[in-house]
C-alpha cells in the first residue's frame, strides 16, 4: 500500500462534496484552506490541491465528457465518490502537463481502495487508462480559430488557445450540446445566450470563459510601477488605464496591498461602473451591498469628501468588511439595522446588487453550471427587493449607482430602468462591457462583463 500525497487527497475529499450537488457547485473558494487528516496542508501541498479544485471547477463537464468516453455505464449511475476521483485525476492528465501519468493514477487508485468500495479501485484504474490513451497531441491554434474546434467531437480547446486533438470522438454529435461539453458551460446558459444574443456573442462568450482570469490591480501610485520598484518587476500595465497585471507569488500581493493601502485587486469592468458618478460631489455614500469592499475602496479614493456607510446582508463578510476598514476616517461600517441614522440623508446609492455573474465565469465557474430561467427570475426578484429596501435612505436629490457583473439584459437595462421608474429618477448615464481577452490573448486585454447605470433625479 502506498500513501496517497496529501494535495491529492484534500481536493478529493473536497470534490467529492461537490460531486454530490453538481450543478449547484459552491463558490470554490469557500471552503477554506485545503487542510488532510485535520492538518493544513504546506504552501506546494495546498497550491496543487487548489489547482485541481480550481480546473475541475472550471472543465467540469469536458472532463466529464471524456471520463463517460472511457466507461462502461452511465456516468450519472456512477458514485458520486467515483466521479469525483474521474474527473480530479482527469484534470491532472489532460491538463495540468506537469504532474506523471503513473503518479495520478496510482494516488486515485490507492484512495478509492481506501474508500472501502468493493470493486471500485479495479474500475478507476481501467477507467483511467483508457482516459489516458484517449489524449492525442497539443496543436496551435487552429488556422480556422474556435469555429474549428467547435465543429470537431475530437478536439478539446484549452484556456491558452491550443487544442487537443483526441484520439477518437468523445464529445456530442449536437452541436449545442458539443460546445457545452468541450467549453464545459451549461446547456441552458448557452442556449439562453443564443436565444438572447445570437450565437456568435454566445460562442464568444464562451470561448472567453475558457481562459484564466488573471489578477488585476488597480489605484497604484505612479510610483509603483517604476523601475526599480519594489514589486515593478511583477507589475504589467493592463491595457485599461489605472491598472496593472499582477505575475507575483501572493505572498507578495500581500505586501503590496499593505504598502499602497489604496490600491486594489479588481477586474477594470468592475471598477467602471463607479465611474458614472464622477462629477458628483456627493457628502454621504451609502454603499449597501459592500460585500469584501472593493468598491467602497474605490468609492474612498474617487469621493475623499464624502463619508461612506458600508454594510452587508450577510455576517461573515459583514464581520470581514469590519476588520478592513477598522480606524478608518471617512468609511464606516454598519449592520443594515445601523442605517437608520442615514434615512432620507444619502447622496449617493450604491447597489452592485447580487446577480448571475454571467460576466465572471472565469472567475465564478460554479455560475456556467447552475443558471436557469427560474434562478434568473429569483435573483431579478431579489434585485428589485433591494431597491425597495434601500430607496428611502436617499436624500431628495440622492442619485443611484446600480451595477452587476452580469449580461443578461433583465438584470441590466430593464432592471436599471425599473428602479428608475420606481425612484422618480432617470438613468442618465449607463454602460455594458462584453468579456474581452481571448484565449491565448495577452493578460493586458483581460477584462471580465459587467454593467453601471446611474439614476439621478429628473
Amino acid at each position: 500500500m502506498t500513501d496517497v500525497s496529501p494535495a491529492r487527497a484534500a481536493a478529493l475529499e473536497r470534490l467529492v462534496r461537490q460531486a454530490s450537488r453538481f450543478p449547484d457547485l459552491e463558490f470554490v473558494d469557500s471552503g477554506g484552506a485545503p487542510s488532510h487528516g485535520g492538518a493544513a496542508l504546506d504552501a506546494r501541498d495546498a497550491a496543487l490541491a487548489r489547482a485541481i479544485e480550481h480546473t475541475v471547477a472550471h472543465r467540469w463537464l469536458t472532463l466529464a465528457a471524456l471520463a463517460r468516453a472511457c466507461v462502461d455505464r452511465r456516468w450519472e449511475n456512477v458514485d458520486s465518490r467515483i466521479r469525483a476521483a474521474l474527473l480530479a485525476a482527469g484534470a491532472q492528465l489532460f491538463l495540468f502537463g506537469n504532474q506523471a501519468d503513473h503518479a495520478v493514477v496510482d494516488d486515485t487508485v490507492e484512495w478509492t481502495k481506501e474508500k472501502g468500495q468493493r470493486g471500485a479501485a479495479g474500475f478507476v484504474n481501467a477507467v483511467l487508462r483508457r482516459m489516458i490513451a484517449l489524449r492525442g497531441g497539443i496543436e496551435d491554434a487552429p488556422a480556422g480559430g474556435p469555429a474549428e474546434w467547435r465543429n470537431r467531437q475530437d478536439m478539446m480547446p484549452l484556456g491558452d488557445g491550443r487544442v487537443m486533438r483526441l484520439t477518437q470522438p468523445a464529445f456530442s454529435r449536437d452541436a449545442v450540446a458539443r460546445v457545452s461539453e468541450q467549453a464545459s458551460i451549461g446547456e441552458d446558459l448557452l442556449l439562453h445566450w443564443i436565444n438572447v444574443a445570437g450565437r456568435e456573442v454566445a460562442f464568444a462568450r464562451t470561448v472567453h470563459g475558457l481562459r484564466p482570469a488573471p489578477t488585476v490591480v488597480c489605484g497604484l501610485p505612479a510610483s509603483a510601477s517604476v523601475a526599480g520598484a519594489p514589486f515593478a518587476a511583477m507589475l504589467t500595465p493592463h491595457d485599461d488605464p489605472d491598472a496593472h497585471v499582477w505575475t507575483g507569488d501572493h505572498a507578495s500581493l500581500v505586501a503590496l496591498l499593505a504598502a499602497h493601502p489604496e490600491a486594489r485587486v479588481q477586474d477594470t469592468a468592475s471598477a467602471r461602473p463607479m465611474r458614472l458618478a464622477d462629477g458628483l460631489r456627493p457628502a454621504v455614500i451609502l454603499d449597501a451591498c459592500a460585500g469584501r469592499g472593493t468598491k467602497t475602496r474605490q468609492l474612498a479614493a474617487l469621493h475623499p469628501q464624502a463619508e461612506i456607510v458600508a454594510t452587508d446582508t450577510d455576517g461573515h463578510r459583514l464581520r470581514a468588511l469590519a476588520l478592513a476598514f477598522e480606524g478608518h476616517p471617512r468609511v464606516k461600517v454598519t449592520t443594515p439595522e445601523g442605517l437608520r441614522r442615514v434615512v432620507g440623508k444619502v447622496d449617493l446609492l450604491v447597489l452592485d446588487v447580487p446577480c448571475s455573474n454571467t460576466g465572471v465565469l472565469s472567475r465564478r465557474p460554479e455560475a456556467k453550471y447552475r443558471f436557469n430561467r427560474a434562478r434568473l427570475d429569483s435573483v431579478v426578484r431579489l434585485q428589485k427587493e433591494i431597491v425597495e429596501d434601500q430607496r428611502l435612505m436617499l436624500a431628495p436629490e440622492g442619485s443611484i449607482l446600480y451595477s452587476t457583473c452580469s449580461l443578461e439584459p433583465t438584470e441590466n437595462d430593464a432592471q436599471a430602468a425599473w428602479a428608475a421608474g420606481r425612484t422618480g429618477r432617470a438613468v442618465v448615464r449607463q454602460e455594458r462591457h462584453e468579456p474581452k481577452g481571448m484565449p491565448g490573448e495577452p493578460d493586458a486585454r483581460y477584462g471580465d462583463g459587467g454593467f453601471g447605470a446611474l439614476l439621478s433625479p429628473r
